[in-house]
């Protein structure tokens, strides 16, 4: 079982993609969607590197969730371009 510690980049990283869907949502534009594309792939492409090492933790599964949720507001953001 991994530490709390071990999924801080991952979490670091999710709130950053977090923000930058939300700033997409109030401020419809290319630049904003394009960063948050950025963001939210970097995501995932932890939780990959981490799911090879720790596939069906916890934690990791809750990230996952956390990010699909984001990837499901940034879809309706770009249904409004």
């Amino acid at each position: 079982m991994r530490s709390v510690n071990s999924y801080t980049h991952i979490k670091e990283a999710l709130q950053l993609a977090e923000q930058a869907v939300y700033q997409g949502q109030m401020n419809l534009n290319a630049a904003n969607f394009q960063n948050a594309q950025m963001h939210l792939n970097m995501v995932q492409q932890q939780i990959n590197e981490q799911k090879k090492e720790a596939s069906g933790d916890k934690e990791l599964k809750r990230m996952e969730e956390h990010l699909r949720h984001l990837r499901e507001a940034q879809q309706a953001i770009q249904q409004n371009f």
